[in-house]
This record gives C-alpha cells, sequence and structure tokens, in this order.
C-alpha cells in the first residue's frame, strides 16, 4: 500500500523549483501536490528495469516536511552539486540506489542511480538506469511483488 504523506505543500513545490532551478514536470508536480510522496508500506512495490531485466523494489517517493531521510530538500542538499542540471533524486529504492528524474531538453525520464554500486551490472562509469519516459509511466508501472 502507499501512503501518503499529507500535508499543504503548495508554497514549498514553488520555493524548491526555485532551489533546483527546474521546472518540475506537470505529472510529477500534480502528484506532489495530491500526495506530499509517500512511503510503501505492507507489501513490496517493484518497477522493471529493462537494462537490468530485472523488479527493484522502491521504499519512498520523497515529499516536503517530512523526517530528513523522506524529505526531497535534504537529498537535493546532499547530492545536488554531484547531479547535471535538471536532475533532482525523488526515491529510494530497495537495495539498489536512488531513483532520479532527469528533465533536461534533450534526456528526459525516471532512472535508477545505483550511486552505492549495489547491482553486479554497476560500474563507477556505468550505473544510471532508464526506467521509464516520465513521471506517470514510472508510478504506473509499479506493481505488488509477489
Amino acid at each position: 500500500m502507499f501512503k501518503k504523506f499529507d500535508g499543504i505543500i503548495v508554497d514549498e513545490v514553488i520555493c524548491y523549483e526555485e532551489t533546483v532551478k527546474m521546472k518540475l514536470p506537470k505529472d510529477y508536480k500534480e502528484f506532489l501536490l495530491d500526495t506530499n510522496g509517500g512511503q510503501f508500506i505492507d507489501e513490496i512495490h517493484t518497477f522493471w528495469v529493462d537494462e537490468l531485466r530485472e523488479n527493484i523494489g522502491i521504499d519512498v517517493l520523497f515529499g516536503f516536511n517530512q523526517v530528513r531521510s523522506l524529505c526531497l530538500n535534504s537529498w537535493y542538499n546532499e547530492y545536488g552539486e554531484e547531479l547535471p542540471e535538471e536532475t533532482i533524486i525523488i526515491g529510494n529504492s530497495i537495495n539498489a540506489g536512488l531513483i532520479l528524474l532527469i528533465w533536461q531538453d534533450d534526456w528526459k525520464g525516471v532512472f535508477l542511480w545505483d550511486h552505492c554500486l549495489e547491482l553486479e551490472q554497476s560500474t563507477e562509469e556505468d550505473c544510471l538506469y532508464r526506467i521509464s519516459d516520465n513521471f506517470d509511466l514510472f508510478f504506473n508501472s509499479l506493481q505488488i511483488s509477489a
């Protein structure tokens, strides 16, 4: 089950866009305004990564005004300088890295970043894997693991 974090966050979203110097894609922005992020509880949800040819578990999609480890701002403050422009960390997988939203003019989508090189296929030069072309496709593809 996906448990929303709740809270009215319109001002936080506007401030966040200014902080990250990026206009959030409409589908992701609507998700944040509706849920303020959330955590998957009681069931393991997964997403498919074509390049890895496997399902990866998802733990949380970050929001605002939550404990530090669940907060979009905290993740941006910690990793923002390491990320390319118009890239934000939006969630955490289970034992396989962070979930990124990249929204550059010529490169857009949701990606898995295995920054700790937990996956056998990952190297320091190649640890970014496309999940989907946009946030709605990503979120709607999440499925309960059997």
